[in-house]
Formats: structure tokens, sequence, C-alpha cells
């Protein structure tokens, strides 16, 4: 009876709640500092809900998402309130209760409806209906939703201990007889909505399905904090039959289940009435509150309810409802059909589970929620597990700076030495397709997982090691270009794994041995299986048609992933694969002049030899003019402007490498008995470009770079004078 007093603190807490990343969301510490932290927390965890889910924060920009939050607390404004001199520029929009659902819309880019619901004790579940009626009509494609709740004030410690409200011995006795009033609790949660089929069609991770989901109010009742369970059954009744689940159907109900001597019994009323009793006899239904466990987080109460629901649809299971000694004599138990659940009890484990969740405003505000199962939806859309080679993919992490890139690299290796070698392709594959790249990256290359985990151990040290590359990320507008490899890439066994492993590429390479067979005598697949393939890649009309095939069957491959170039170039043979690629060249058309091309350059065998010349294309050129002993040796290709390749007479060739020798120029001479890119070629010319005289190349759809102009060339350019 004192002013300004309470009878019970205890409470269920988060501890320190003032630790918050300002600069990872943009905002300066003077903003955050005017901010409350139940909008420090939403921010937080819908980036959490967003990754958890499979979906990148980044890829929701601009959509129609809606979001609706459970928000009653004001504790951070009534501090302000003690001392108007702290009051700022951003103490409004930091305090404001419909800012913290409109930050999440402002911060994500959301463009569909977006409002705080305050019902009290109901807001989260009345803001998680909302959400699933957003999505019914068609106003919005996501929801975000959830609730957040904080103790940051005394003033709702004193104001329900003078509505005698709060357990005196700080318990929530939940349907016991002992049952003396709640215990308060801290707590927020985010839950990411999206209709089935598109959630399924996009991969992303479905805890649970939302059968059904209904609010009313109870009216005039004997007073306006005094439930009523025949409003209370009548929402249950709607409900469920709007879902079409009999009661018999359900599994398990999660109760609202505060612990109160007056509104456990009226709710248990309403279960029995609405449910329990339309069961068939001997099958109660079960009930119990997560409450007894943590407490009640008021406006987030439906949060904890609902994760506890999500937890028992994937366990199976339902854990026991804790403090439950001597049932509350107004709870006619055995009447009503219901059983509260006091061990842990297995559900049935061959069938999908239905799980409903109650939650009621102490002003009179009910809303309820249906879950089901989506174990067999989730083994549905499972995706084909990598194969074991696949463990040698790369795992990309990244991080707003370089601290946090550490604190990546030391979360993924923990994550790592937990897991099997055959979950490490699922592990890299989210890491690229569903958790959001920022500026600091870094990319394990080329390691299985073992390896993996050193080096990303070394990562979180700060030091260097083989098969991990940091850098900064490239501009966003960036895109990637394809370059084409050319002569001297290539390897006997080359493209042997991905034709085992990828039935994409493999499609791509059958096709293009029938269209081989076509136009030549080229068997493809059967070459490339070939025992002594390395003795037949030392011949050019081997090498190129492999060369050729592998990079169309790759880029294939890559543009089913989603990457496409931005544009095109290549180096020598490489330039045919390009022109494809471009658009400039049809398949059949690109096989007709590697086929031609090469055949008519493997008549040259013999004829010369190639050099790599660790020197300017200047200085080669005067080299080459005052060294008569070379003539006939020319500058093949320009490859840095400290590099060239330089082909000719192979005794010509000999004379300019006892040259280099002397004046000590690196070289090094190339694997092949051609002169490719010099006079010896000029031959070719004619009987080529009457062969190809046919070819009628088209713009493309993608800029192609000509490593013979060194410019940008439209596609129409590519006939058969270029090649």
């Amino acid at each position: 009876s004192e002013p300004g007093s309470s009878y019970a603190f205890a409470a269920g807490t988060l501890g320190d709640v003032a630790g918050f990343d300002a600069a990872f969301f943009g905002l300066s510490p003077r903003e955050v500092e005017q901010m409350d932290p139940q909008q420090r927390l939403l921010l937080e965890l819908t980036w959490e809900a967003f990754e958890h889910g499979g979906i990148k924060p980044s890829s929701v920009r601009g959509s129609r998402g809606a979001v609706y939050i459970g928000f009653s607390g004001s504790d951070y404004s009534y501090r302000r309130a003690d001392d108007l001199g702290s009051i700022d520029a951003s103490t409004m929009t930091g305090n404001t209760a419909s800012i913290a659902a409109n930050r999440l819309s402002y911060w994500f880019d959301l463009r569909g409806p977006s409002m705080a619901v305050d019902t009290a004790c109901s807001s989260t579940m009345v803001a998680f209906h909302q959400a699933c009626q957003s999505l019914r009509v068609g106003e919005s494609d996501l929801a975000v939703t959830g609730g957040v709740s904080l103790h940051l004030h005394p003033f709702a410690f004193i104001g329900f201990s003078k509505a005698s409200m709060l357990s005196p011995h700080g318990r929530c006795n939940v349907f016991d007889a002992a049952g003396d009033g709640y215990v308060r609790s801290e707590g927020a949660g985010i839950f990411l909505l999206k209709p089935l089929d598109a959630a399924l069609a996009e991969g992303n991770r479905v805890y649970a399905v939302v059968a059904g989901s209904g609010v009313n109010c109870d009216g005039k009742t004997n007073g306006l904090t005094v439930p009523s369970w025949e409003r209370q059954a009548e929402l249950l009744r709607e409900v469920y039959a709007e879902a079409g689940i009999r009661p018999g159907d359900v599994d398990y109900l999660e109760a609202h289940g505060t612990g109160t001597a007056v509104g456990d019994p009226i709710e248990t009323r309403a279960l029995g009435a609405a449910l329990g009793e339309a069961r068939p006899a001997g099958r109660p239904l079960l009930i119990g509150s997560v409450k007894s466990n943590v407490g009640h987080l008021e406006a987030a109460s439906a949060v904890a309810g609902l994760v506890k629901a999500i937890a028992c649809l994937e366990q199976r299971s339902v854990p026991p409802t804790i403090h439950l000694e001597r049932l509350n004599p107004h709870i006619q138990q055995d009447a009503w059909n219901l059983q509260a659940v006091t061990k842990n009890t297995p559900l049935d484990p061959d069938r999908p589970l239905v799980i409903g969740i109650n939650s009621f405003g102490f002003g009179g505000a009910n809303a309820h929620v249906i879950l089901r199962s989506a174990d067999d939806l989730r083994e549905a859309a499972r995706p084909r597990a990598g194969s074991p080679a696949a463990s040698r993919v790369p795992l990309l992490l990244s991080g707003r700076g370089p601290e946090a890139l550490k604190a990546a690299a030391r979360q993924y290796a923990a994550l790592l030495r937990g897991v099997g070698d055959g979950q490490y392709y699922d592990i890299a594959f989210s890491a690229y397709m569903h958790r959001e790249l920022h500026e600091q990256r870094a990319v394990v290359f080329g390691l299985g997982r073992g390896a993996a985990v050193a080096a990303l151990e070394s990562c979180a040290r700060g030091e260097r090691t083989a098969g991990l590359y940091e850098g900064d990320a490239l501009a966003a507008a960036s895109r990637a270009v394809f370059v084409y490899s050319g002569n001297g890439s290539q390897w006997a066994g080359m493209g042997r794994a991905l034709l085992a492993e990828s039935a994409a590429f493999a499609a791509v390479l059958e096709g293009l041995d029938a269209l081989f067979a076509r136009h030549g005598d080229f068997a493809l697949l059967e070459t490339l299986q070939r025992d002594d393939l390395a003795e037949a890649l030392a011949l050019t009309e081997v090498a190129q048609p492999l060369l050729f095939a592998v990079q169309v069957g790759v880029t294939e491959l890559l543009r089913q992933l989603g990457l496409t170039p931005a544009a095109v170039v290549g180096h020598s043979v490489g330039e045919v694969a390009a022109a494809w690629a471009c658009g400039a060249l049809t398949l059949e058309q690109a096989v007709q002049v590697i086929l031609e091309r090469s055949a008519q350059q493997g008549r040259t065998k013999g004829a010369g030899g190639m050099l790599a010349v660790g020197m300017g294309e200047p200085a080669m050129r005067d080299l080459l003019a005052a060294m008569p002993a070379a003539s006939g040796v020319t500058i093949a290709g320009v490859n840095s402007p400290r590099g060239v390749t330089v082909a000719g007479p192979v005794e010509a060739v000999q004379r300019l490498e006892t040259l280099l020798n002397e004046q000590e120029v690196f070289f090094r001479r190339l694997a092949l008995d051609y002169a490719f890119h010099s006079a010896a070629m000029d031959p070719l010319r004619q009987p080529l470009e009457q062969a190809l005289s046919g070819l009628q190349p088209e713009t493309g759809r993608v800029p192609f770079y000509s490593t013979v102009s060194g410019t940008r060339l439209a596609g129409e350019r590519l006939d058969a004078h270029y090649w």
C-alpha cells in the first residue's frame, strides 16, 4: 500500500541489453543512445531471421514486405520523462511505438503495411494473425512479425503490484492451486511468413505451416480485466472450423496459462468446451504453458508460445509444464477432457502434427494460431546432397569490417568442426546463397572440411595460409566477366569429374557430341575418356575441340546456377567459346568454326614452335629487328606490359632462346609443335575462309572484347574473315 512500491521484482531477464552494433546498421552512437533497446533487438533479430530462413536481406529490398510487431512497453521513454534535458532530435523516433515496426520497414526497405500492435499480452499473436491476413488477401508477399518486451523502468512492476497481478513468491504456477499471479519476463522474437508455395519454390527453410489464425474480443464482462470463457471458446470453434481441423486432430495446445487463480480456470473451461469435450473419450486434449518455464513475456508472450510449439513439432514431443503439483480445484480436467502435460510426452511420429497456441490480452483481446508440422514438406523440397567430390567447393564468408570477418571465420571453424564431411557442401552452399555478402570477404578454396577448419582458424588470427584468400568486395554494380582460355590450359582428365557429378554438364556435352558427329568425325565423349588422352592432347585438332566443349559445358552450368557474364573475352581458341557465349554464334556455328579451324591448323604440326618471354612488346620488337638470326620469329601475343609470346620456325626460336639466355631474360618454351599466330598460319587463310563462307554471325546479347584488336567488337564482325 506504500506509494511507489512493489511487492515483487522477481523476473526473467536478458541481462545487459545495451550492447548493439550501431555501425552494422548505419546508425550513429548518439542516435542509438536515444533509441529504445527494444527497437535495437528487433533490428538484430529481423536480420537473423532472414538469414535463418535462407533469405538474403538485400533480396527483399523494395518488395511488398509487411511488418507487424507486438509492442506494448514504453519503459525507455519513461526514463526520458524523468530527465527532460536528455531529449534531442532522435528521441521521438527512438521511443514512439509505431517506429518499432516502421524502422524495420525503413531499414530493410519493405513497402507493405507496417504497424505496431498493442493488445497487451496478446500483442504478438494479434500481430502474427494480421501478418497472415495480409498474405492471405495478397497485399504483401512476405511478412515480418513478432514482438518484444524489456524491463527498463519500475513503472510496470509497481502498477501490476497495485493491481495484485504479480506472483508474490515469484513463480508462474500454471494450472496449479498455488497459482497466485504471474512473473514478468523479458524476451523478443521475429518470424518470417510467406505463402507456402513461394517458400518451397525459393528453397526457404520452413519451420512450420500456419493452418489457421483468428482474433476476437471478450466484449462486456464482469470487469475489464476479467476474461470470458464463452468468447474464448467461440474464437477456438471458428478458427478450427475455418481451418478444417477437427478437435480430435489437435495433438497439443499451448495455453496462455499465466498461473493466475482466475485466468487459468476460465481458459481451461474454454478449451474444454471448444475442443476437449468434442474429442473421443480417453483421448484428452494435451495442454501446457511455456510460462511455467520462462515466465510471462507480456506483449511478447506469444513469441515464447510459438517457439515452443515449433520445437514440439520438430521434436515430436511436448516438454512438461513445471511447478504443477496440485491442480487448481476450479479446473475440471476430467470433465472437460483435458490433460495437463507434467512429463515429457512423445507425439505421433508417423503423421503431420497439429498444435494450437492461445494468447489473451488483459483487456479482453483474444488470439489463436494453429501450426502444422512441416517435416514432410521439408523432405519433399530437400535438395540432393553434394557428392563427396563436392566437399572441395569454395566457402565464402564476409563481414562489415576486418574484426567482423575474423569473428565469422572463428564461428565457421567451430561449426565445421562439429559436422561430417558430407555436410560441408550444404554449409558452403548456404554461406553463398543464403547469407548476406558484406564488404570484407574471405574465401577458402580447394580444401576439404578438415583443411578448411585450419584455414579459417588462421583467418580468425589474422594470418595468411594456403587456400585462403581475403580482400574487399568490388562495387555492388560490378558483374562477372567470363574469360575463355586458349591452348595450354588443357590437361588429361579435364571435365571427367564434372561429367560424372553434374547431370547438367553431361547433358551439354552429350548435345555437343551429336553436333561434332554431324559436322565431322570427332567423337567428343569417347575422346574425353581415352586412356591415352595426354598424348592425344598434343594434337591441336584434339585439344581445341575439347577445350571448347568443356568451356561451353561450364558456361551452361554456371548459367543454371544464376551466374551469367556482363562481358566475354577469349584468348586464341577461347575466342570461339566467347563468340558463342556472347550470342554472336549459335552453338552449331561455333562447333563448325572449332572443327574447321583446328583441322586446318593441325596440318601445320612440326612447322614451328612458341616461346613465352618476360619482356614487353616494344623491347621484343627492338630485339627481333636487331637479330637477323631470328628471322621469321614474330610476336604472337602480348600477354602483359612485361610479357609476350613469340612464334616462328623451330631453328629461329632456338637461336632466340640462346640470346635470351645470354641476356638473362626469362623465357619458357611452350609444349607445342605449332607456330600459332604467326606467318606459318598464312596458308590456312583461304581454305578456312572458304569453309566458313556461309557463317552469318549476329549482334550478340553480351559485349565481346577481341584479343585481336584489343577493343570491343560487334558480333557481326565474327565472320569467316575473323577466324
